[in-house]
């Protein structure tokens, strides 16, 4: 059992703001889910900690009192005082955990770095994309396998899925979001982080995948009438064509007035941005994080600012 990858319970009363005494008989009535070293020392999975945090002291047995009361304070500490803590995850120690495939390794690192305090668009936009770049950059290069590469990209999408588990997600506020990368891109990793990103603001997504075509799109667009729609592309192939159905795509849209973001290498040129005309060139998950937010939080006024 890795220290990396567990928290002993010092580290889990830290993060909790309670007693250790108090870690241990959550731990013995089963409320908060450990295992036990050949030592017999508790070790805790960061998820199980994040997951305990955020159900309020729900556990296997039943929610008491004092549990309730003590994480509802430190779920409200961590919303208002984002990270004194030191915990942060370092592109480095994520670069060598994805290649090797060490999915509790990064899962820890990142659920830590969430429960200290750090938004998901950092963490996105911080290590993971930093480490997930050097590995695009070195298997182009041949430094890395395709294998390794693709072993990276299947370990982040199985933390994302674990990191999803544990984000507080707040009620949904009535909006759909509609996310996809472009034809013939099979990135998925982009989009995962923006369904995580959205959910995380309330909205509801409906998550298209990797490699839908305009075409695709739009007819999706007509049957659901989403708000916002998020593509991502790493890169752009056939750019005429996909040039022409963009334009067909986007008058749809904006007679639904839905609000368009483009984000990804793909769409990070000026030329191709001038070819592709949007509400948002995202940068940045904090760009998009910020936008959903504002149309989540004042939908009308919002959306009429952004179309003009």
């Amino acid at each position: 059992m890795s220290s990396e990858r567990w928290l002993t319970s010092k580290q889990t009363a830290q993060l909790l703001g309670v007693s250790e005494a108090s870690i241990k008989r959550w731990a013995d009535s089963e409320l908060l889910q450990s295992q036990k070293t050949v030592g017999g020392h508790r070790r805790f999975r960061p998820e199980d900690v994040a997951l305990f945090q955020r159900e309020g002291g729900l556990g296997v047995g039943r929610r008491t009192p004092r549990a309730v009361s003590v994480v509802e304070i430190q779920k409200k500490r961590h919303a208002t005082s984002p990270s004194k803590a030191k915990s942060s995850a370092s592109p480095q120690t994520l670069f060598e955990a994805l290649i090797a495939g060490r999915g509790e390794e990064v899962s820890a690192l990142l659920v830590n770095a969430y429960l200290h305090g750090h938004s998901l668009a950092a963490l996105f936009d911080g290590a993971l994309s930093k480490a997930m770049r050097r590995i695009g950059e070195l298997w182009y290069e041949g430094e890395l396998t395709v294998a390794q590469e693709h072993i990276a990209t299947r370990t982040a999408l199985d933390v994302l899925h674990t990191l999803r588990r544990v984000v507080e997600v707040p009620e949904e506020n009535g909006l759909l979001a509609i996310c996809c990368s472009v034809e013939a891109d099979f990135h998925e990793l982009p989009v995962q982080c923006t369904h995580v990103l959205l959910e995380s603001a309330g909205w509801r997504v409906l998550n298209l995948g990797p490699n839908t075509p305009f075409s695709a799109l739009a007819e999706v667009t007509s049957q659901h009438l989403p708000q916002l729609i998020c593509v991502s592309s790493t890169i752009l192939t056939n750019l005429d064509r996909a040039v022409s159905e963009y334009g067909e795509f986007r008058k749809n849209v904006q007679s639904m007035k839905a609000v368009i973001v483009l984000g990804g290498a793909g769409f990070s040129n000026i030329t191709i941005r001038k070819r592709f005309p949007a509400t948002l060139h995202a940068d940045s998950f904090r760009q998009l994080s910020e936008l959903a937010v504002l149309l989540a939080t004042q939908p009308k006024r919002a959306q009429a600012d952004a179309l003009r």
